[in-house]
């Protein structure tokens, strides 16, 4: 850095230090690092407090039976999923210590959601506190962070790293500083090691850093990305054989609409239509008074914060458009883009709002998110998927029997009922057949209601059928136990890819 530069892009505004603030009638009131002190509490308490409230479901089933193998074992079945293996390898060891319950293996997620917390702090710090206290409350309740710091999935890792480095580059931008840009450098190929998408922030952050500081001083940290793309390379095309279907039969502007709704109030919730779009008109109302009422000082940091944010949710979507990875426009993997539009927000909030219209906005904005993150705990339909549900109704039922589950229902049945088994050709004739059904949620509408067979299949009658919010289950029995073949199953089933397992 050159010590005679005057020239920053990001301005500070002057605000003293964090010590105690006394305002102009001599009351004392709390400092911005007690206050963020308190924030992260509160984002612990809420993420801790409710860390077993939700079932575990197919994905984190996955993360189980990953980390349940040997470090070898495990690295041999990435091929299974979508993202490099950081996570893993930090999962793996975590369950070593703190086992695989639902409580040990979440309890990884919700550590670096609250730690995000704080760095958030740390990145709208660069700007002014008041946009760091505003970032962090943010993060405190926003659905999206609030949902994946409950989830045993990259995706808490990918945004606490993913913040890191945005931190780091703002530091760039404002001193060109060469240890900040190393940092930068690590921290974004330690998100690329989490996952493949955290590429989408790296080329719009190098880009503007590139304008600013020349070639040859980005030589070395894009060589350090571009290096770490290219061992990465070869699990990427093993992984990319099996992934995408799901994805596939969905439109590229339903993907885009559904991003937008995970980064303003999360994947799914009551009433998600009117709370997006309320958030989404108080987010606009922020972001609106940043650009017309803020000061002038404030429009180039502005502008640059926003190209960040738009590249790294458009780049995706030209792929999607151009079909060169018809899967790329998703709202989890892209969940990293929340920073910078989360940033901007804050600094409308922080720096441009007038001070009662910044405590309106922002208040409301905090107040509607936690409603909806109180009705997702409150209404089991919006939940993920309730597979623990399930397995209590099973378990009243000992067997000897078969269950016939939605396709993958193995995974996550297996992790309350570990004694069950995929089965494609019976030994013996089943006494007793139970048939499973989740409810669908659907966007902007309630969930569908699980859907059983009642008609009981030649030679079973039906005895039972028990139904819930988020599941339901036919039972069926016979005196005089018959074979029955899969694909019968299935057909009663309605599903042609249904599991059919073995029950005691």
């Amino acid at each position: 850095m050159n010590p005679g530069a005057t020239t920053t892009a990001f301005p500070a505004e002057p605000h003293g230090d964090d010590g105690l603030v006394v305002t102009a009638g001599g009351h004392r009131t709390l400092t911005p690092t007690t206050i963020v002190i308190l924030l992260t509490v509160a984002g612990a308490a809420l993420r801790f407090g409710t860390l077993d409230v939700q079932s575990v479901w197919l994905d984190e089933a996955t993360t189980i039976a990953l980390v349940r193998h040997s470090l070898w074992g495990m690295f041999s079945h990435l091929y299974s999923e979508e993202t490099p293996p950081l996570y893993f390898v930090l999962a793996w060891v975590w369950t070593k210590i703190f086992g695989t319950g639902v409580l040990g293996f979440r309890s990884l997620s919700a550590v670096l959601g609250t730690v995000t917390i704080p760095v958030m702090y740390a990145v709208g710090r660069r700007i002014s506190p008041r946009v760091g206290l505003w970032a962090a409350a943010l993060t405190v309740v926003s659905p999206a962070m609030y949902y994946f710091s409950q989830e045993a999935r990259c995706y808490a890792l990918l945004v606490l790293l993913s913040a890191a480095a945005f931190l780091f580059w703002l530091r760039v931008l404002q001193d060109e500083d060469g240890r900040s840009l190393a940092l930068w450098a690590a921290m974004s190929a330690l998100a690329l090691l989490t996952h493949y998408y955290a590429i989408f922030m790296f080329i719009p952050e190098a880009a503007l850093l590139l304008r600013r500081l020349g070639i040859r001083r980005m030589i070395a940290p894009v060589g350090v990305e571009v290096l770490t793309g290219l061992a990465l390379l070869p699990l990427a095309l093993w992984q990319s054989s099996t992934y995408g279907e799901v994805m596939e039969s969905t439109s590229t502007a339903s993907r885009a609409a559904e991003t937008i709704k995970l980064f303003l109030v999360g994947l799914y919730g009551p009433l998600e239509i009117y709370s997006a779009l309320l958030v989404g008109v108080m987010v606009a109302g922020a972001v609106a008074y940043l650009w017309r009422r803020g000061e002038a000082r404030w429009r180039r940091p502005a502008l640059e914060i926003g190209f960040v944010g738009a590249a790294a949710l458009l780049l995706p979507l030209v792929m999607a458009l151009m079909h060169v990875a018809s899967y790329s426009l998703d709202g989890r993997h892209l969940i990293s883009a929340w920073i910078p539009w989360a940033l901007l927000v804050a600094m409308g909030l922080g720096v441009a709002c007038p001070p009662r219209a910044a405590a309106l906005l922002g208040l409301t904005i905090c107040a509607v998110s936690l409603a909806v993150i109180g009705g997702i705990n409150a209404i089991p339909g919006y939940q993920r998927e309730d597979w623990r549900g399930v397995a209590t109704a099973l378990a009243s039922h000992p067997g000897p029997g078969l269950i016939v589950t939605p396709r993958y229902g193995l995974q996550p049945l297996g992790i309350y009922l570990p004694r069950l088994h995929e089965t494609t050709a019976p030994s013996a004739p089943p006494r007793e057949l139970e048939f499973v059904a989740l409810s669908k949620k659907r966007t902007g509408r309630s969930p569908l209601a699980p859907v059983v067979p009642t008609r009981p299949p030649r030679g079973y009658r039906l005895v039972e059928v028990r139904r819930t919010e988020t599941y339901a289950v036919s039972r069926f029995l016979t005196t005089l136990p018959a074979a029955i073949s899969v694909s019968a199953l299935r057909a009663v089933d309605g599903e042609a890819e249904a599991e059919v397992l073995l029950h005691g």
